[in-house]
């Protein structure tokens, strides 16, 4: 709801099924790291995406982009403003009941164990020719960047899997802060976003009117069924028209 992605978990979970039965590739997106995860929130998303079964899954850190709605919602717990950083794999915003650590392990844990079941019960035995070379290349980029530590930037955090989660270093740069000028400006943007959203939305509302009371228009006196010259409800073939003349 926070995203206003006008769809439903069953929504999604339908549509990724009828996808599926048209052979067609599916990727499931998760974005985490919002200040009301948790550890069961972050299980719940890798039930969701095993129980969808899609091609890929994959689990992006919420990055708290200036201009959004969402930023000038939460922009009092933003504690991080080092925009190198914001690249959707570093937690850029803090948990209130884990730390940046246990939230990054969390996410590998759920990498981990989607990829690997799927290594081994489904990538090598389930479909043919493209489709199986497709996701084959996958999972070996997948692991190669894994071995590098370059996967999620784990090799510059210092991530070496649950046994690291508390000593993970992402590196941010304090000194950089928003200055009051910026955020006025950003308030300005979003100020000017936001009126011009209302007046789209009063626009379209007027419009939708003006349509309903059309609809709802009739002539008096029995005037509306006239539809065509003289008076009837067809016009005249040209057969007629020379049959007259």
């Amino acid at each position: 709801d926070l995203f206003n992605k006008e769809t439903t978990v069953a929504q999604n979970k339908e549509a990724i099924r009828l996808l599926r039965e048209a052979d067609i590739f599916t990727e499931a997106q998760f974005i985490v790291g919002l200040d009301n995860e948790t550890a069961e929130t972050l299980e719940e998303t890798y039930q969701m995406a095993w129980d969808w079964q899609p091609d890929l899954a994959n689990w992006s850190m919420y990055t708290p982009w200036p201009f959004t709605p969402l930023f000038q919602e939460l922009r009092d717990k933003v504690e991080v403003f080092d925009f190198s950083k914001y690249n959707f794999v570093t937690p850029i915003m803090k948990p209130e009941a884990l730390t940046r650590g246990e939230l990054l392990d969390g996410v590998m844990k759920n990498y981990r164990r989607f990829y690997m079941k799927k290594a081994l019960f489904h990538y090598p035995w389930r479909g043919t020719g493209y489709r199986r070379r497709y996701l084959l290349g996958c999972l070996k980029a997948f692991l190669k960047a894994g071995f590098a530590r370059t996967f999620y930037d784990l090799g510059k955090a210092g991530y070496w899997g649950p046994q690291t989660k508390g000593k993970v270093d992402f590196h941010f740069d304090e000194t950089r802060t928003i200055a009051e000028a910026q955020m006025a400006d950003w308030e300005a943007q979003a100020d000017r976003a936001a009126r011009k959203r209302e007046r789209q939305e009063a626009i379209r509302v007027q419009g939708k009117a003006r349509a309903d009371e059309r609809r709802a228009f009739r002539m008096p006196n029995g005037a509306e069924g006239v539809r065509a010259c003289g008076g009837g409800t067809e016009q005249m073939t040209e057969a007629q028209m020379d049959a007259v003349k």
